[in-house]
């Protein structure tokens, strides 16, 4: 069987990384973040501050992609944040070697900034949340993923995660 990428993706708060880790200890695959594998231009237009444009973090889509290959070309399935909002750079995710699984981390504006203020004690910037949630493009039906609810657990989301991914890589 090819490796298996489940790639999170939602706005900023949204739970992707409490959910990595628990998909991580149940699956084992390897993992990553989004600042992990963030290329230094992205890195440096960041530290100026404001949000990225969809075509300012192309070249972020094509590392994590790229990494995405590499770990499949071990042997490697992973498990990746990524804000992966749009459906360009899904795409781009897609052409890694391997099944590429979508996992859509969903919540309204009111439950992001009831998470963020419960984990950071603050509210999320909004005019970052509203940019994010502008550029946001639900998965389409070529997409293999699943959309999950942002105000449940991360155990409850995992268990969500993975039934979907069984049924699709059934399917594929």
């Amino acid at each position: 069987m090819a490796p298996v990428h489940i790639v999170l993706m939602g706005v900023s708060g949204s739970g992707k990384a409490p959910l990595a880790a628990e998909l991580q200890k149940r699956t084992g695959f390897t993992a990553a973040t989004a600042v992990d594998l963030q290329p230094d231009e992205v890195r440096r237009k960041m530290q100026g501050g404001g949000f990225l444009t969809p075509e300012e973090r192309l070249p972020w889509a094509y590392a994590i992609r790229d990494w995405l290959t590499e770990q499949a070309e071990q042997g490697n399935s992973t498990v990746v944040v990524s804000l992966g909002l749009g459906r360009r750079a899904r795409d781009i995710f897609r052409e890694a070697e391997g099944f590429v699984f979508f996992v859509h981390v969903h919540g309204t504006a009111d439950v992001i900034r009831e998470r963020s203020l419960k984990r950071t004690g603050a509210y999320p910037e909004e005019d970052v949340l509203q940019a994010q949630y502008a550029e946001l493009e639900r998965l389409r039906a070529d997409e293999p993923g699943v959309r999950v609810d942002a105000a449940q657990p991360p155990e409850v989301l995992a268990d969500a995660a993975l039934a979907a991914l069984s049924v699709a890589s059934r399917a594929d």
